[in-house]
């Protein structure tokens, strides 16, 4: 039965079943019911207005809903969404008991990730009015990428994200022949006014297999709340000429007096961040490729990022179809130089993550800080997928900075109010924690001299994830797991010291107070972790210390 509490809207998202004529009912605890008819080809997005502090009985008739929420509530940016089990007519699941949907081993607790199913790219990162926004690619309707709404979560602290409603979904042209179109809001950007939000995002339509035919365009639409949105206006509907169908994900950003804004291709057979300029936000003139990667066996550029950071500007795109000399696929590059007369000097270039499982990263600037945020990804198909599971999450956001022509990236210190227990302090000796229940933990090591050693961060039988720092290679290595073979070092001369955040499916590590950063996952079937360091020469170790993290659900 659901209690509507202060909410007055119930979103559902519902699809008949093949060959049937389906339907959902609500019944108001009179005994009148309403009958809504379900999606035929794809899913109807319903928003059905109910009554503050009432109850209600869901049933569906022939139909399958993948996602119901109650939304519309005063305060709904604190409180958030209440999710709808449909089960049993409809049970209300509040923020406080989504720690126990949480807590389960495939779902990290101090990781943004969705409700369920698949979430991918961080769009329309942004601080406005008191809260951190980010909207994500999102299909509601099942764990694998599928045709792109934009889901949306806000934050006051970076660290404790609330649910909000669903915002943007795919085109009418997608939904109505989905049989033999794909589509929706792929990924874009937010541009923080005084009074309104406005955002750019690409809008995607084409066959199922991605080719000529397929049509990719910039839209921009405007928010004075982020939670309702203006009609959409499009603002570039073609790629240049020499640039491939793959023109997709604009950011945005201010130099002067002037926008520019970097979007995703290719040029003559080679990855390009494409620049375009503007001088009211709305009219857009193609300048030129900004950046043009050398590197064979990429199909294009997604998701690019430009900005000024430290007294240079800093680039970056993740590489399509792309795999680098130790097997790693789809990394993403940086590049760091300087900004003149729309001119992209490029001085160095470097991997954002060493882990391969970091993609999609966009950064915003709020107080003095750039701050980014990746989408954790899966390109080994490792995911493994249980009932109302979650496919994809989000990295810790991350504060960057530029030193030494090199980019920079610690964690925000937001993330460590999550300490909570400690379970090791010491110094000069091997660590042994073989069980340390939750798996969720964060671990901080410090090094006098550059020893070699071998770090344990994950194990399920005969699955392993570990660290590992011997000669000239420092990085992550796995066994037992479909990334096994695989190497990811960390490209550092030596390990000072590390910083690392396991939860559950996650393995996040910063290494030299920021120097390189790399993310993993590792999925492990139980809830206990474990923290093995082997030293070479144990007494490099000048301080270790173990601590539980607390679930950002609770």
């Amino acid at each position: 039965m659901i209690q509507t509490g202060e909410y007055t809207c119930l979103e559902i998202m519902t699809r008949t079943v093949e060959g049937k004529k389906g339907y959902v009912v609500l019944r108001d605890k009179e005994g009148r019911e309403n009958r809504y008819e379900a999606g035929k080809k794809y899913y109807q997005w319903l928003k059905i207005p109910v009554e503050r502090q009432s109850s209600y009985e869901l049933t569906s008739r022939d139909a399958e809903i993948s996602l119901a929420y109650l939304s519309g509530c005063e305060n709904i940016l604190e409180k958030g969404i209440c999710f709808i089990e449909p089960a049993d007519g409809g049970i209300s699941l509040s923020s406080r008991e989504a720690a126990a949907y949480y807590d389960t081993p495939y779902r990290e607790q101090y990781h943004f990730a969705p409700w369920k199913n698949w979430m991918n790219d961080p769009n329309g990162l942004c601080w406005y009015q008191g809260y951190y926004h980010m909207y994500y690619q999102y299909n509601p309707h099942g764990q694998e990428w599928s045709n792109m709404y934009w889901g949306h979560a806000a934050s006051p602290d970076l660290v404790h994200w609330t649910h909000l409603p669903v915002v943007l979904e795919p085109q009418k042209e997608v939904l109505e022949q989905a049989d033999i179109r794909k589509g929706g809001a792929f990924s874009g950007s937010a541009v923080v006014l005084d009074d309104e939000t406005v955002f750019y995002l690409t809008r995607h339509l084409g066959p199922m297999e991605d080719g000529e035919e397929t049509v990719q365009q910039q839209w921009m639409t405007r928010s004075r709340d982020m939670l309702e949105f203006e009609p959409e206006k499009l603002v570039i509907g073609e790629h240049p000429v020499g640039a491939s169908f793959d023109f997709r994900d604009p950011k945005v950003l201010k130099v002067g007096d002037v926008w520019y804004m970097v979007l995703a291709s290719a040029v003559d057979g080679q990855a390009a961040i494409l620049l375009y300029r503007s001088e009211d936000m709305e009219h857009w003139d193609y300048v030129k490729p900004l950046v043009t990667e050398p590197e064979e066996g990429v199909r294009c550029f997604e998701c690019p990022d430009f900005f000024p950071l430290d007294g240079s500007f800093t680039a970056w795109g993740a590489l399509m179809c792309h795999r680098d000399v130790y097997g790693r696929y789809q990394m993403s590059r940086y590049y760091i130089g300087e900004f003149r007369d729309e001119n992209f000097t490029v001085k160095s270039t470097g991997w954002f993550d060493f882990g391969s499982n970091c993609y999609a990263m966009q950064s915003f600037e709020h107080e003095g800080r750039r701050i980014a945020i990746g989408w954790i990804s899966d390109f080994y198909g490792e995911h493994v997928e249980v009932e109302n599971g979650a496919y994809g999450s989000m990295t810790i956001p991350r504060v960057l900075h530029v030193k030494n022509d090199r980019l920079y990236m610690t964690p925000a210190e937001e993330i460590y109010t999550l300490k909570s227990e400690r379970l090791y302090t010491g110094e000069k000796e091997n660590i042994h924690l073989e069980h340390i229940a939750g798996n969720s933990f964060y671990a901080e090591i410090t090094f006098s001299e550059n020893t070699d050693f071998n770090l344990l961060l994950g194990r399920d039988g005969k699955k392993e994830i570990r660290f590992i720092k011997e000669k000239d290679f420092a990085g992550i290595r796995t066994s037992g797991v479909k990334s096994e073979g695989i190497s990811f070092p960390a490209d550092v001369d030596m390990v000072r010291d590390m910083e690392i955040f396991v939860d559950r499916r996650a393995v996040e590590i910063f290494i030299n107070g920021g120097e390189a950063a790399g993310i993993k996952l590792f999925y492990n079937s139980g809830t206990e972790g474990c923290f093995v360091l082997e030293a070479e020469r144990p007494e490099a170790v000048t301080r270790a210390e173990v601590t539980k993290m607390q679930s950002v659900w609770q």
